[in-house]
């Protein structure tokens, strides 16, 4: 297991940049749902619900500093964010497309928080 969790080390020191990449790419997406849609669109609010999310994400973890806690955001925000892809479909497929940097960033994510519970309880 420790090498496991040695190999995924990385994901702490570029998360801050990844994160700040995905929030990137959900603002130009919210930026062309807006300009399509409107502010008053459901898929534009359940944007902006997802962005609050992510945002939220680092504030709550560090707060609670709890693998259980962060798993639990990891899946809340992994299931907003495929809702999210899929309202977008209909609307634009591109734009759908430009949600799955965050699947698979969310997914890797919960992998590796997944494992560094596993170990806390392991080794507890």
């Amino acid at each position: 297991m420790d090498n496991i969790l040695n190999a995924l080390t990385w994901i702490d020191t570029i998360a801050p940049t990844i994160w700040i990449g995905l929030t990137v790419i959900m603002f130009w997406i919210l930026y062309k749902v807006y300009a399509k849609e409107g502010k008053r669109h459901p898929i534009f609010r359940f944007g902006v619900f997802l962005l609050v999310l992510v945002w939220l994400y680092p504030v709550y973890t560090y707060f609670f500093n709890q693998f259980e806690v962060s798993l639990a955001g990891n899946l809340l925000t992994l299931w907003a964010t495929i809702s999210y892809k899929n309202r977008l479909k209909p609307l634009d497929e591109k734009m759908a497309n430009w949600m799955y940097p965050q699947i698979i960033w969310i997914c890797l994510a919960s992998v590796y928080v997944g494992l560094l519970l596993l170990d806390k309880y392991q080794l507890g």
